[in-house]
């Protein structure tokens, strides 16, 4: 997808400016944007949660100490937070119209990650979603970090989809 394409997205204008990295992943299903983002931040199965503590070690190995791995969130689309600067989990919500879009920033040392879910209807009753991934790096050890992770976020990101909308 092109960048003019993601911006286009509900309520993605803008948060492209200055991006190192941008990945879009799309899937269609039924729920809502809050479904699938309380979802996707809440997925923990047991080998993200091995993932979670080797992205620990990896950064105390950059230079970055002080991580930890986060209490597993336990949101609904109910509970999710949707204030622009209230947090969810280790993010920190942006802005969210409720409907089309919700989008968090988590912001640490070595880089700046966006999260951006996305819903589009379509014709069937069903919903296009776009959760879209926007990176920024702050220095080396986070262009480092991302560029070892990022087979894993694909994956993450990809697996916390299916989990949430494999009955839509």
């Amino acid at each position: 997808m092109e960048r003019s394409e993601i911006e286009r997205l509900p309520g993605m204008a803008g948060l492209l400016a200055g991006a190192d990295h941008v990945d879009v992943h799309a899937m269609d299903g039924t729920g809502t944007v809050l479904d699938l983002a309380a979802g996707i931040l809440s997925y923990r199965p047991a080998w993200m949660a091995f993932l979670w503590r080797v992205r620990v070690r990896l950064l105390a190995v950059l230079g970055q100490r002080g991580h930890r791995v986060p209490d597993k969130a336990r949101l609904t689309a109910d509970t999710l937070p949707r204030t622009s600067g209230d947090k969810a989990g280790f993010f920190t919500v942006v802005r969210s119209d409720g409907e089309t879009y919700w989008i968090a920033e988590g912001v640490e040392a070595h880089l700046e990650a966006a999260v951006a879910v996305c819903g589009t209807p379509l014709v069937d009753g069903r919903t296009r979603f776009h959760v879209v991934t926007v990176v920024r790096y702050h220095n080396l050890a986070g262009r480092v970090y991302f560029n070892v992770i990022r087979p894993f976020h694909h994956l993450v990101v990809h697996a916390g989809m299916r989990s949430v909308l494999a009955d839509g």
